[in-house]
């Protein structure tokens, strides 16, 4: 069953009447870290496949900075964390298999949109705008954990690491994105260092979620940073009427 639902249409959400200012306008939001805090579900996933294998666990700080990257290379660092040495590549395929089985079927248990993220985009839906999501999550899993949340409704598009050819930093996804939403202006909501890059790639304003998982060492290269939804969207209506 759905944990949070996109109960209100755009049209009930605008009265009736679907506001028309922000026309041909889209947000694009990273995912893990950006939209959805999703640590402890993918930390349990990591752990799940690193116990089979007979390590130990990765504490749930250290595998918040592995995300991002996609399941292979969190398998790589966690490997090194917890055996000390490189994975074997029959090694990470297998625990790649045994995170993925365990992560699809434990995808939403801690998982949850951060807070007013939902209601902020809902505001900008009813005004006329789209929304998408461009992650390096793989498109099935971001899927799946849109609709387990019950909000794959409000985006128009749903990119992930395997979309396209090439993963963020490549601007590829974010154009996929721009391409599936029709947008004429767009901005990027992000968490780290790989949408920074991406977004200016393909020379969008990027706005930088303090709360999120990183790294962010090309901060100053972000638009501007905030550290609630409630902030963004002021940050982000401004951008989108300039």
């Amino acid at each position: 069953m759905a944990r949070f639902a996109y109960r209100k249409s755009v049209e009930e959400k605008a009265g009736g009447a679907m506001a028309e200012d922000l026309k041909g306008a889209a947000l694009l939001f990273d995912l893990d870290g950006t939209l959805v805090d999703t640590v402890d579900d993918l930390a349990a996933a990591m752990n799940h496949a690193l116990g089979e294998a007979g390590l130990a666990e990765v504490p749930v700080g250290e595998v918040r900075h592995l995300v991002g990257h996609g399941a292979r290379r969190m398998l790589v660092r966690g490997y090194q964390l917890s055996a000390g040495r490189e994975a074997e590549a029959e090694e990470l395929d297998l625990a790649l298999a045994r995170f993925l089985d365990h992560y699809q079927e434990n995808i939403a248990v801690h998982s949850r949109p951060f807070d007013h993220s939902i209601e902020m985009i809902e505001g900008f839906l009813a005004r006329g705008a789209r929304a998408a999501i461009c992650t390096n999550k793989r498109e099935v899993m971001a899927r799946l954990l849109m609709e387990t949340l019950g909000l794959s409704q409000m985006f128009d598009a749903i990119v992930g690491a395997d979309t396209t050819s090439a993963a963020k930093p490549d601007p590829a996804p974010v154009r996929l994105c721009l391409e599936k939403t029709g947008a004429q202006r767009a901005v990027f909501i992000g968490d780290s260092d790989n949408d920074i890059r991406a977004a200016k790639a393909a020379d969008l304003s990027c706005f930088l979620a303090d709360f999120g998982y990183g790294p962010t060492t090309l901060a100053a290269e972000a638009t501007a940073r905030f550290s609630s939804y409630r902030d963004a969207s002021r940050l982000i209506d401004a951008a989108l009427k300039a």
